[in-house]
C-alpha cells in the first residue's frame, strides 16, 4: 500500500510537471507567433487598398506618386534568380565536401564554426566586401550581377549549413549499404545520399533567398540608387543600377517624397507577400518530395 502510494504521488508530480513543460513551451510558441501575427496583420491592413492590376502590372509616373512599380518587382525577381543560381550550386557542393569527403578533425570543426559564424555577419559588411571585390578588383560595372552575387555570398552560409545537416541527417546504413554492394564513393553521394538530403537542400535554400529579398543594406552599398522609372531594357536592367523592392521601399520612406502612406504600404505588402510564397514553397517543396519518396519505397 505504501508503495502504491509512493508511485501515485511520483506520478501526479510528474504530471504536473509536464503539465508545466507542455505550457511553457506553448507560451513561448505563442511569444514567438504573435508579433509576426500582428505584423502581418497591420501590413496587410494598411497595404491591402493600394494593390491593384495598376499597381503590380504597370511603371511609375509623377515620381511613383501614381502608376505602378511592376520594373521593380521584375528586378527584384531577376536578382533573386541570380542568388539562387550563384548561391545554392556552390553552397550545396561545399556541404557535400564538408559531409562526405573532408577528414573529421579540428580542421573540418573549424571550417564548419566559421560558416555558421558566416551566416551572422551584419549585412551591411557584405556590401562593403561586394563593392571592394568586384568594383575595386573585377573592375565590373554590371551592378545587378553585383548586387546579385553580393547577396548570393550572405546566402552561401545559410545554404551550406543546411545543406550540411541534411546530408548529415542520412542514415548511415543507406551509405554503407551501397559501398558493400560495390557502389563507388562517388555515386553512393550523388545519386544516393543527395537524392536522400534534398527536402532539406530544397527548404534551405528557398529559406535563404528569401532572406535575401528583404535585404537592403548589400544594395545600398554597392550602389543601387536607381531612377524612379527603371528601364525594362534588356541592357539596362544588367548594367543599370538595380533596384529591389526592399531598397525601393527604404529610399521611399526615408526621401521624404510624398508618397501616400498606403501606397508605401502596397510595396511592403508586395514584398511579404514575395517571402511567403518562398517560404511555402520551400514546405510544399518538402512535403512533396517526402511523399513521392514515400512512395517509392511502398
Amino acid at each position: 500500500m505504501t508503495a502504491l502510494t509512493v508511485r501515485s504521488s511520483r506520478n501526479q508530480r510528474l504530471d504536473w510537471l509536464q503539465r508545466i513543460v507542455f505550457s511553457l513551451t506553448f507560451l513561448a510558441t505563442v511569444v514567438v507567433c504573435v508579433p509576426v501575427a500582428i505584423v502581418a496583420v497591420y501590413v496587410i491592413s494598411h497595404g491591402a487598398s493600394a494593390i491593384s492590376w495598376e499597381f503590380l502590372f504597370s511603371g511609375p509616373a509623377r515620381a511613383g506618386r501614381e502608376g505602378g512599380f511592376f520594373p521593380v518587382i521584375v528586378l527584384t525577381m531577376y536578382a533573386l534568380l541570380l542568388v539562387m543560381a550563384f548561391a545554392v550550386p556552390v553552397g550545396v557542393l561545399c556541404a557535400v565536401y564538408l559531409a562526405e569527403y573532408a577528414r573529421p578533425g579540428r580542421l573540418l570543426r573549424l571550417i564548419n564554426l566559421t560558416i555558421i559564424n558566416l551566416a551572422g555577419v551584419p549585412s551591411i559588411v557584405y556590401g562593403l566586401f561586394g563593392v571592394a571585390l568586384f568594383f575595386d578588383v573585377i573592375h565590373t560595372k554590371q551592378a545587378l550581377w553585383v548586387a546579385s552575387a553580393t547577396l548570393a555570398m550572405q546566402a552561401l552560409a545559410i545554404v551550406i549549413t543546411s545543406s550540411r545537416e541534411a546530408l548529415l541527417a542520412i542514415t548511415p546504413g543507406i551509405r554503407e549499404g551501397s559501398l558493400a554492394l560495390g557502389v563507388s564513393k562517388l555515386r553512393t553521394t550523388f545519386f544516393i545520399a543527395l537524392p536522400q538530403a534534398f527536402p532539406g537542400i530544397i527548404t534551405g535554400s528557398l529559406l535563404a533567398v528569401s532572406r535575401a529579398a528583404g535585404e537592403t543594406a548589400p544594395i545600398l552599398v554597392v550602389g543601387a540608387i536607381a531612377a524612379t522609372n527603371v528601364s525594362l531594357r534588356p541592357d539596362a536592367i544588367i548594367n543599370d543600377r538595380p533596384q529591389m523592392l526592399s531598397y525601393e521601399l527604404y529610399y521611399r520612406i526615408t526621401e521624404g517624397l510624398g508618397l501616400a502612406d498606403e501606397r508605401k504600404w502596397g510595396l511592403a505588402l508586395v514584398l511579404l507577400g514575395i517571402v511567403l510564397v518562398l517560404n511555402v514553397s520551400a514546405l510544399l517543396l518538402r512535403i512533396k518530395i517526402q511523399s513521392m519518396g514515400y512512395e517509392k519505397r511502398n
